[in-house]
């Protein structure tokens, strides 16, 4: 690892306002990379008290490149007491004593039912939520800033450069006081979040009951405005007998042929969904053989059930129409 992208990385941890935010920080940010003693070293003098100096010295240990020189951490005590217990850890005495518990982490948000992105099969405003851990690492900066303008600026353009679950946005919107600020700020940023028909959980934020009968209204028509539009229901297609009723006695009243073919094929279009029996009866209402024929092939298209369409042979006097037809359907296949 190279000086800059060490100084890069105590630059940001001066940043964080406490040791417990360095470590955790640091600790992030070690994961799967290698580090040299001095690097340690210069990466050690960014905290403040000589425990949690020693609880980075001991989780940074394996992940130091060069073992043999990580001595050089023991002149980063200001206390021999701790520079020792380094020494024991190093020289692998640690049965002798046992390492400090760490301090306890700083409380920043408070204990509410928060929701758990896991296993989430809803509407979503991004693709994967952020860890919990990086998130309350990289959420500092929120934390740090004063006034309920600020953090809601802040907690903003948090959340539109990383993927953030409910639960991670209800803790930054405890972070603002008041109610009407909380509400702006949800409705501002609730379709970014991961796991958005979880919103009703987020209704613990308010103190009166009117906001949160607002919140739960706002969360149930963004959902629906999010929601994929339902898939239509289509109609099923059928020919009643009453229509065939109706049908049969239009065209019976048709004086001539070619006025029967032309009726005959404007119904068959229109309708669309007949069955075979119902095509053949439509058929034998023509007074030619041809007429027969051609009607008969005009309405294979509109046949719900044309596997047996060969059936439709029976309305024919010669057999010369019937292999007409039957070379015709094979053409359909």
């Amino acid at each position: 690892m190279s000086n800059d992208e060490v100084q890069i990385q105590y630059k940001k941890l001066s940043t964080q306002p406490t040791d417990q935010l360095k470590l955790n920080y640091l600790n992030t940010w070690l994961r799967g990379r290698c580090l040299l003693s001095n690097h340690a070293y210069q990466l050690a003098a960014v905290f403040y008290d000589d425990g949690m100096r020693l609880q980075f010295a001991y989780s940074a240990y394996p992940n130091i490149y060069d073992k043999e020189n990580y001595y050089l951490l023991f002149d980063a005590f200001n206390s021999l007491s701790f520079a020792f217990r380094f020494y024991d850890f190093v020289n692998g005495n640690t049965v002798e004593y046992q390492a400090p518990p760490p301090p306890s982490p700083v409380k920043i948000f408070p204990d509410l039912n928060y929701p758990s992105p896991v296993g989430y099969k809803g509407v979503g405003g991004c693709s994967l939520p952020m860890s919990d851990n990086d998130f309350m690492v990289l959420v500092t900066p929120v934390v740090q800033q004063q006034g309920d303008v600020n953090r809601m600026n802040t907690g903003t353009q948090f959340i539109q450069n990383n993927c953030v679950s409910l639960a991670q946005l209800i803790m930054l919107s405890t972070l603002i006081q008041l109610d009407m600020n909380r509400m702006k700020f949800l409705k501002q940023n609730i379709t970014r979040c991961y796991d958005i028909q979880n919103f009703s959980f987020a209704d613990q934020l308010f103190s009166t009951q009117a906001y949160k009968v607002d919140w739960i209204a706002f969360g149930d028509a963004t959902v629906k405005s999010l929601l994929p539009p339902p898939i239509p229901v289509v109609p099923i297609c059928v020919v009643t007998d009453a229509d065939m009723n109706s049908i049969i006695s239009t065209i019976k009243n048709l004086s001539f042929s070619s006025t029967k073919i032309s009726t005959a094929k404007q119904i068959i279009q229109s309708k669309k969904c007949f069955t075979v029996s119902q095509m053949k009866a439509i058929v034998l209402l023509m007074d030619f053989e041809a007429d027969k024929l051609e009607v008969a092939k005009y309405g294979y298209d509109y046949t719900i059930d044309q596997q047996n369409y060969y059936q439709m042979t029976d309305v024919f006097d010669f057999d010369s129409s019937s292999n007409d037809l039957l070379a015709f359907l094979k053409t359909k296949k």
